[in-house]
């Protein structure tokens, strides 16, 4: 390659393929090219990285950091609707096996995911416009905005197999159980979008008086903080259709038409940033579906930060619908003056846009704005905006979304890892998306965000963190060290001391074997451990049950079968704490007091509620090969709390999920469902 060829290419790039020739990766950009230059022995199948346009670096940090889909209304921040699906994807689904469709924990898509998630996450936020009819500009939101629009021309499809399963799985567990091959979801209704205007009893510190208009919000670990909140609420009537499975095969689709007419969807998404560091703290999710016959579904979700390292798709789905809020790009173009003819792209390069001309909205002023996500139309399909904004207010006026992904479509820009990623992670079939939100009245806030503000009573880096010198290694399970319930030390204990009783699992945990993951059941009169083990040969799961004593007995066990087995590798468990360590932060009323009544009795674990961990071990592929250069590969540790429960005619499923390593409450769920 010349110069001019080299130049163009990032300096993550170059250095991979001097790490190739042997050659030292140390230097500035210009050093890189001229080392490769100087060489005679360039590797032509070297992993080229497409590069932006103005040849910014790719990341890798910010790749492990970066906050992925979050519902971004007051700020520059990505924009998502968060489902917490990811951690719930990571437990045992039976107690007999885990088999349901591909088993999670063979999956090499943990990082891939990542990959994906920075091609779709895209900038969001609010307009802005100054006060003079012939100028527009952006600037920042205030406490107390307040957008009231109507949603019309609505459309959500999905087409093909796997797409509609991801859908079906992410929505209400019951309300699509019958849909198959193709989904089909017309919508229209009305939304809102708005900050909050703490008062001073919100704050962390009431004495912060010049923060007034924030509120205190708890991040992963329990701590508090001081935010903006922000909000979205959606009240929509939805008519769906479809195809069903058929009659005579359960397992076959047929072409018999699936129709529900007059659904009622409502949605509210609450938010919250930290004001200092901009950086999403906190989201709460609650959908409510009610069906044309009255049976209501509905989520609640609580999630922090960004999850990184997701297992699952349907948080991509998100990323489609990213614009389905009033657009906030203040950051994108600063106290630029929008004119006609103007173009350019967003700082992240995942947007491009062009100002349009000038026309009237509602009798106002307006100037059109088209936006088009890059990478997404190179890899993807094609996702498109249309804005109107008008002077005087922060809000566009209107907004036209086009959504349509398909992975097939992927062009030639769309680069060898990033169409490697989409591969392993995004399902087959089409999925689109279209919808016009317009708005029907806004009312302007008072104060503007403290952005960047520092605050006294702000929490220190390692604050209420777990001490990493508290992590411990792995024999051949997680350690639990429970002195309340029946604990792994002693369901494991009872495997490698009877081989008569548990003979796979024996042979297994006495050799190179080691428990991935485990799950407890103590509903029961006699608790019992679901272990599902691996050795370099072999795989499968037991049920342990103790009913009191030194002895246990085996009360179901199995093999996975070759698709199931997820990776042995020993060498990629981390450090963990102990499952009853963090046991006890996660039913603590300190940390997480809206999640404790629900998980705990008498401020002990329910009976009820079912504890255990899931490791993840990426599979080897070509996206996880390459990174594991930047050595950021390795095992994932999940542990988590389940539990189901029934309330008059209603059955109600919480899941919860925490990181082994760090002690980082991921989030919990809670559906509920007519029983």
């Amino acid at each position: 390659m010349d110069k001019d060829e080299l130049s163009a290419l990032t300096v993550v790039e170059l250095k991979v393929r001097l790490k190739e020739l042997g050659l030292t990766t140390s230097g500035k950009k210009a050093d890189l090219i001229t080392r490769l230059i100087e060489s005679d022995d360039e590797e032509e199948d070297a992993l080229i990285l497409e590069d932006d346009d103005d040849n910014s670096e790719f990341d890798l940090d910010e790749v492990i950091e970066a906050e992925v889909f979050e519902a971004e209304i007051i700020d520059d921040e990505d924009a998502e609707f968060e489902f917490i699906e990811s951690m719930t994807s990571s437990t045992i689904r039976h107690s007999e096996s885990f088999s349901s469709g591909p088993a999670w924990y063979k999956d090499g898509t943990t990082i891939a995911t990542i990959l994906v998630v920075l091609l779709l996450a895209g900038a969001g936020g609010w307009w802005y416009l100054s006060n003079e009819a012939s100028v527009y500009q952006t600037a920042p939101s205030r406490y107390g905005d307040d957008l009231q629009f109507t949603v019309s021309n609505g459309l959500l499809l999905a087409d093909g197999d796997e797409m509609v399963a991801l859908l079906r799985d992410a929505l209400s567990p019951s309300a699509l159980d019958d849909v198959c091959d193709e989904l089909r979801i017309e919508f229209t209704g009305t939304g809102s979008s708005s900050i909050t205007d703490g008062a001073i009893s919100d704050l962390l510190d009431p004495s912060d008086t010049d923060l007034e208009g924030a509120v205190m919000a708890k991040d992963a670990y329990g701590r508090n903080w001081n935010t903006v909140q922000s909000n979205l609420n959606y009240d929509l009537s939805a008519d769906l259709s479809g195809y069903t499975w058929s009659a005579i095969n359960q397992d076959s689709c047929s072409s018999l038409e699936w129709l529900r007419r007059n659904n009622q969807l409502d949605l509210e998404v609450n938010q919250w940033h930290e004001i200092t560091e901009r950086s999403l703290l906190r989201s709460q999710t609650a959908l409510n579906f009610v069906d044309s016959e009255g049976q209501s579904f509905s989520s609640e979700a609580t999630t922090f930060d960004g999850l990184i390292g997701s297992n699952t798709i349907s948080e991509l789905i998100g990323a489609a619908v990213l614009p389905m809020h009033p657009v906030n790009l203040y950051d994108i173009f600063g106290l630029t003056v929008l004119e006609e003819g103007l173009t350019g792209e967003t700082d992240d390069g995942y947007w491009s846009w062009q100002v349009g001309s000038t026309s009237t909205i509602g009798g106002q002023d307006a100037i059109q704005i088209r936006m088009s996500h890059i990478k997404i139309g190179e890899c993807l399909g094609r996702a498109e905006m249309v804005l109107w904004a008008i002077p005087g207010q922060p809000l566009a006026a209107k907004q036209i979304v086009d959504v349509y992904i398909d992975k097939s479509k992927t062009e030639s820009g769309c680069s060898f890892t990033e169409s490697e990623a989409i591969d392993l992670t995004f399902p087959e079939g089409e999925f689109v998306v279209k919808y016009t939100l317009e708005q029907t009245s806004f009312k302007r806030g008072n104060e503007l965000l403290d952005w960047q503000t520092y605050y006294a009573t702000r929490p220190d880096s390692s604050d209420g963190k777990p001490s990493a010198s508290q992590r411990v290694s792995w024999v051949n399970h997680m350690p639990d060290n429970s002195s309340s319930r029946f604990n792994l030390e002693q369901a494991v204990s009872c495997v490698m001391a009877d081989a008569a009783a548990f003979p796979e699992a024996n042979t297994a945990l006495n050799a190179d074997g080691y428990v991935f993951a485990a799950k407890d059941d103590r509903t029961g009169s006699d608790p019992t451990w679901n272990l599902s083990w691996i050795s370099s040969s072999d795989a499968g799961w037991v049920r342990v049950t103790w009913p009191g004593g030194e002895n246990c007995y085996n009360s179901g066990d199995g093999f996975f079968t070759v698709d199931e087995k997820p990776e042995h590798s020993r060498d990629q468990i981390p450090q963990t704490h102990k499952l009853a360590s963090l046991e006890s932060r996660m039913v603590s009323a300190t940390y997480y007091p809206d999640l404790n009544p629900q998980i705990t009795s008498n401020g002990n674990l329910r009976s009820d509620v079912q504890i255990g961990y899931a490791l993840v071990v990426p599979e080897e592929n070509a996206v996880s090969e390459w990174l594991d250069e930047f050595d950021i590969m390795g095992g994932k540790v999940t542990v988590y709390l389940e539990r189901t429960w029934t309330t008059g005619n209603t059955e109600q499923s919480l899941r919860v999920g925490m990181d082994a390593e760090t002690g980082r409450m991921a989030g919990w769920v809670l559906t509920s469902s007519p029983a």
